[in-house]
């Protein structure tokens, strides 16, 4: 391992190949981009790197990053992950380096409103303050705001004796959907962020009543790795509007491709940074035909060779359409794609 800060996990007499295969399914199933070589998993990148492998008997992983939040963030990811292969693995891994203190998480933070307003006919753009946000300006464009029950003292999450994060559960369970960054300013303490406006939905509930200084939970960031890539196509609709808003504005100015974003109405149409040699296309529900139906149609016979970086972020049962047409059917790896259901039609 090459980074300053580094831990290590030891299984003892555990290891079986069933397990590894397991674990890297769940790493497969999470979108993580790793390497499989016999009894060896591991994966390397500028900002951490892993490996999860034999010795002996045991089942051994071994983190590393440049700075102990890297670190912390890399940790409870793989904790979760083998939790999800094999839920008695985590227990029997004893811990060794440097670990995540216990009691609040490092990624933690209480966030207090600072402004609500609304540019756009169906958003929010929500401005709010917190301290040390320098965390959260690398390692992914989401975050997770932590909503506790109504009428109940929040119970935050915390980090347990095995160093993994824990939420509360049951009726202090909570609401934690994730959202995409706008803006972060470290040195006033602020970050913004626009939120779909649908009712019903417990955080636009909030904000309609949300009173300035109102307090809530944040935990980030993490997932949606920006596509440093020359070509891409963007399907999505409003609910993924913020993260391809972010992805066209920070692209490099020689990409090329194009974007097709899905909105309820004429109203969301909105002003988007993107390189000239992307086209983006606005479609209207109801109206105009599905982005993420047009790219699979678009490119029906795809290969490996010749497909653009695609991203895809939509309703679920949409996104798993396109993600296996692409990946099963035309063999489209996950280092040249994205696909992310970002919400789940209420079944008839």
């Amino acid at each position: 391992m090459t980074h300053s800060f580094s831990c290590t996990g030891r299984a003892a007499d555990f290891f079986t190949s069933s397990r590894l295969d397991l674990i890297a399914q769940a790493l497969s199933e999470h979108g993580v981009k790793f390497q499989s070589e016999d009894t060896r998993l591991s994966a390397t990148s500028e900002s951490s790197e892993f490996e999860i492998s034999q010795d002996g008997e045991d089942l051994v992983a071994t983190l590393s990053a440049p700075g102990k939040p890297l670190l912390m963030r890399l940790h409870d990811q793989i904790l979760h992950i083998i939790e999800h292969a094999d839920t008695t693995l985590v227990t029997r891994m004893k811990w060794s380096g440097t670990l995540p203190d216990l009691g609040t998480p490092d990624n933690f933070r209480l966030a207090h409103v600072v402004d609500v307003s609304r540019p756009f006919a169906n958003f929010f753009r929500v401005t709010m303050r917190a301290r040390d946000l320098t965390h959260f300006t690398t390692g992914g464009m989401h975050f997770r705001l932590l909503l506790p029950p109504k009428e109940r003292t929040p119970i935050w999450p915390f980090v347990d004796e095995t160093g993994r994060t824990r939420f509360p559960a049951g009726a202090d369970q909570l609401h934690n959907p994730v959202y995409t960054f706008v803006s972060i300013d470290v040195a006033q303490n602020l970050f913004t962020f626009d939120v779909f406006i649908h009712d019903g939905g417990r955080i636009t509930e909030w904000l309609r009543t949300a009173n300035i200084g109102d307090t809530i939970g944040m935990m980030g960031p993490g997932g949606g790795a920006m596509p440093k890539v020359d070509q891409i196509v963007l399907a999505g609709d409003e609910t993924a509007l913020p993260a391809m808003r972010r992805i066209l504005a920070e692209a490099s100015p020689t990409t090329t491709g194009s974007a097709m974003i899905e909105v309820n109405s004429h109203d969301d149409i909105q002003p988007l940074v993107h390189p000239d040699g992307v086209d983006v296309t606005w479609l209207v529900r109801g109206t105009d035909p599905c982005p993420v139906d047009m790219v699979v149609d678009a490119y029906a016979k795809v290969t490996p060779q010749t497909a653009p970086f695609l991203w895809c972020g939509a309703e679920k049962s949409k996104v798993q359409r396109a993600r296996k047409h692409f990946r099963d059917t035309c063999g489209i790896t996950a280092e040249q794609s994205y696909f992310s259901g970002y919400w789940r039609k209420a079944q008839a």
